[in-house]
């Protein structure tokens, strides 16, 4: 195998392995193991019998060849780009003073602290980040696998339905007919918008520049930077390096692209043989990303020959803030998802409960039971006499009127009414008021065994019941389908009964 191949082989693992916990395995068990006072390639033959990665153990297998070859550790290593150049230059200057085993040292580390911060904005980022994801999951299930549903069942009640309700049903039945080509479409393209924002390399700066838009992740992010610009500039600088090698250094290993941008403004002022005092008065932005305190206190430790001191001290204060601030944007951020998820719940139970309110209130506007037909008062034992005549008025839908007369004979002895008397007085009255004839387009419910008609939301007998409608009671009709008739109960609602136990117009008997 060629070297240009056994170099292009070690990136490809590199970026593979990235910055995981095999790495800082690697890192610390070295430093134990250089510091008991074995050599280089005796301890990476050590370590790499208790290696179980692949990855990792190619990886070693190519430094002990090039440590072996004359290659120093640090050269070795850069050629591995399993480590960033910061930590590969702590790694050269150990090795220049005789105290490798103490860089590595500072490098484990060095090392923990990042893992720290990293860990620290993904705990501020994991509880929305959850509460979102199912948030999506609970939506996209309710929107495919009910909302069709819903809507079935809202266009067959003929109301006048709500605007949010109007676009929940359009939404339910553009899914039902579409759903299994949309919604993996909107997974899928969700998840490449989250790829692309924050995890492929190329464009994932646009992601940390929209996260640096958010108030309290920007505070977070800028702090987790600045504990991380002040420990690395520190322990390099305590180390011996000099300031513009350590910039160097910094620009190459930045995580964010904003502070990269900024490393490297550094970098050419100072090599150009300006102060940090004076590149940061040559830029105003920076203050956006580094405050002005913090400019202050560089460019006092710089005038007083304390840098590194100055730096590691601030690396300790903004540690500090960084464990504060996310505890606070937990609390923070905890409610504002609670109002978020509870918006979209509100806006589902509107739309299903204000059409049922309609409805409920259009039963409670047209009494249940009560007969078009008017009954006469109940009649006086004294105004019953052998021959009677009664006059009866039928009201219609239409606001039509008609009265007519029965005669009634009886007993010329019949000096007071009995419930007999009664009762066959009343069946009399129901069948005039059905032989009476209905003005067009009206129906009436006739005499049948249940006494009463069922009024249901759909032309089917298994259709919703809406109400009962009694013997005699009159409404106006819109159509006929299938042996049923549509009914009009008030102006925003509608219903059907069986045309078997009805008459029309047209019908002459019942």
């Amino acid at each position: 195998m060629s070297k240009d191949q056994t170099t292009k082989k070690s990136s490809v693992l590199s970026f593979s392995f990235g910055f995981g916990e095999e790495r800082e395995y690697f890192i610390e068990n070295l430093a134990m193991l250089l510091a008991s006072g074995m050599d280089i390639i005796e301890s990476l033959e050590a370590i790499k019998s208790e290696v179980k990665s692949t990855k990792l153990l190619n990886i070693i297998n190519q430094l002990v060849e090039d440590v072996s070859a004359g290659f120093s550790l640090s050269f070795a290593l850069s050629k591995t780009e399993i480590l960033p150049p910061h930590i590969i230059a702590l790694i050269k200057i150990g090795e220049e003073s005789g105290r490798l085993h103490e860089s590595l040292k500072v490098v484990v580390t060095q090392q923990s602290k990042e893992r720290s911060f990293k860990s620290k904005i993904q705990a501020a980022m994991m509880y929305p980040v959850f509460v979102m994801a199912v948030a999506v999951v609970v939506g996209i299930g309710i929107a495919w696998f009910i909302l069709p549903r819903l809507s079935t069942v809202f266009s067959q009640l003929n109301l006048k339905l709500p605007l949010v309700t109007r676009l929940l049903m359009s939404l339910g039945a553009f899914l039902s007919k579409y759903g299994a080509v949309v919604v993996p479409s909107f997974v899928i393209g969700l998840i490449l918008v989250v790829f692309f924002l924050f995890i492929f390399s190329k464009t994932k700066f646009i992601g940390q520049w929209l996260l640096f838009l958010i108030p309290g992740i920007k505070n977070l992010i800028r702090e987790a930077e600045l504990a991380r610009f002040g420990y690395i500039m520190g322990t390099l600088l305590q180390s011996g390096l000099p300031v513009l090698e350590a910039l160097s250094s910094l620009k190459d290993s930045g995580t964010l692209r904003s502070y990269g941008k900024i490393y490297t403004y550094l970098h050419d002022q100072i090599e150009e043989g300006k102060s940090f005092e004076e590149s940061f008065k040559a830029n105003k932005k920076i203050k956006i990303y580094i405050p002005t305190p913090i400019q202050s206190l560089i460019s006092a430790g710089e005038r007083s020959g304390s840098l590194s001191k100055i730096f590691l001290n601030i690396s300790e204060t903004f540690e500090a803030k960084t464990e504060l601030t996310t505890k606070n944007l937990s609390v923070i951020l905890e409610p504002l998802l609670l109002v978020i998820v509870w918006l979209g719940v509100v806006a589902v139970a509107l739309a299903v409960i204000l059409p049922i309110y309609s409805l409920v209130g259009g039963l409670s506007n047209s009494p249940q039971g009560e007969s078009n037909v008017s009954r006469p008062s109940p009649l006086a034992p004294s105004t019953i006499s052998p021959t009677s005549v009664v006059t009866t008025t039928v009201v219609n839908k239409n606001g039509l009127i008609s009265t007519s007369s029965i005669i009634i004979t009886g007993p010329k002895s019949m000096t007071s009414s009995t419930p007999s008397s009664t009762a066959a007085i009343n069946s009399a009255l129901v069948t005039l008021s059905q032989n009476l004839p209905l003005a067009p387009g009206m129906l009436e419910v006739v005499s049948n065994t249940f006494g009463y008609l069922n009024i249901r939301m759909a032309s089917s007998s298994k259709s919703a019941l809406i109400r009962k409608a009694t013997v005699g009671e009159q409404f106006k009709y819109v159509m006929q389908q299938d042996g049923w008739y549509e009914i009009i109960l008030s102006p925003d609602q509608f219903g059907w009964v069986s045309a078997q136990y009805v008459r029309t117009a047209s019908t002459t008997s019942p």
